[in-house]
């Protein structure tokens, strides 16, 4: 592959045969640096991604065509008018700058900070309500806003977040990381081994799914952002013990949903609500095959234990391919119940996941 940069300021760019090479923008007049980011696998989709190290217009600065040639295509990226139009949307005015962003990986943590800050801050959610958490990848656009925020909540489960936090904290160094699941009694076991890529250490990433582990995560986004921004601890510790309160609420309403009955098991494509089950005694069969669709053998045997255990109902979420589970309903003569894992009305979610299941486990 051969990249060609035709440049109106100096500059100094050096390319490898790596899948990542990085341009760094001196502006002599103004005494600023600049960072430009490009990942040769991700070329195709997001053509590049852009990293200011300080605010100001690098639009007028820096005006860049990259030409891409590749053996069967050309891709001629005019990155002045990219860059362009990603700062008009990234980049505000001075007097706009006091509002403080802070970036999280999904829409649950959304909520939890939407709760314990208010106002006071814009929450930038890295995965879509309607995205694969262990795929998805960011857009340009959302890594500028992460670069730019204050703090960068992850779950620190996701090996996805590896991977973008590489890019994130090479453009700023200076961002805060913190992890919610600091503190969490963490489920393991091969049910988490997903095909061509795992969860750290075979773990139960789904921890946005119980309240007992999202108390645990309020706990952590509030302590870090009395270290953000100290001058506000009391206001964000008055709002975190009325969060306390809400989730023992939701907590005690949920037990009561299941308090008539024993053990409990459900079928599940993908097995999203392991810390759910766990918390009000449920069992939990995932249709997946170490997060692969099912083989006819394990097809078989997980229609026979929907039998034995008299389960009417297979739950799916949108997120993946449900096929198998469409199947195993069809030969029990079950219905499937799609619910949503990432909602970003979580209280309202976690709410309608106990009603769904207690109509229709066999009690």
């Amino acid at each position: 592959m051969l990249i060609s940069i035709h440049k109106q300021s100096s500059g100094l760019i050096v390319i490898s045969k790596t899948q990542k090479f990085t341009y760094t923008f001196n502006d002599q007049n103004n005494k600023k640096f600049y960072r430009l980011s490009l990942r040769y696998d991700k070329m195709l989709t997001t053509a590049m991604t852009f990293y200011p190290t300080k605010c100001c217009s690098f639009a007028k600065l820096f005006k860049t065509t990259l030409i891409i040639y590749t053996m069967k295509r050309i891709f001629l990226v005019l990155l002045s008018g990219l860059i362009a139009g990603l700062w008009s949307c990234n980049t505000t005015p001075e007097s706009k700058t006091k509002q403080k962003v802070v970036t999280v990986t999904i829409l649950p943590q959304q909520y939890l900070i939407n709760q314990l800050a208010g106002d006071k801050f814009r929450v930038n959610v890295l995965i879509p309500e309607d995205a694969n958490h262990e795929t998805y990848e960011p857009t340009a656009r959302q890594m500028v806003e992460t670069g730019n925020s204050f703090a960068y909540f992850k779950l620190g489960l996701l090996d996805v977040e590896k991977s973008w936090l590489e890019n994130i904290c090479e453009s700023n160094p200076e961002l805060k990381v913190y992890i919610t699941s600091t503190g969490i009694d963490l489920i393991k076991g091969d049910a988490h081994k997903h095909g061509d890529h795992s969860h750290e250490g075979g773990i139960d990433p789904h921890i946005w799914l119980s309240v007992s582990t999202m108390r645990i995560q309020a706990e952590n986004i509030a302590t870090s952002l009395t270290e953000i921004d100290p001058e506000n601890k009391e206001y964000y510790l008055s709002r975190y013990n009325k969060l306390l309160l809400s989730l023992d609420s939701l907590d005690s309403e949920i037990k009561h949903i299941f308090s008539s009955a024993g053990t409990k098991s459900f079928m599940i494509f993908h097995p999203s609500l392991g810390y759910f089950a766990r918390d009000y005694n449920l069992e939990q069969i995932p249709i997946e095959e170490e997060g692969k669709e099912p083989s006819p053998a394990y097809m078989r045997q997980l229609i026979d234990i929907a039998r034995e255990k008299e389960i009417t109902t297979i739950f799916i979420s949108s997120q993946f391919n449900n096929q198998s589970a469409v199947t195993i309903a069809h030969q029990l003569n079950a219905r499937v119940e799609e619910f949503n894992p990432s909602s970003p009305d979580w209280s309202n979610n976690m709410r309608s996941i106990a009603q769904k299941l207690a109509g229709t486990i066999k009690k």
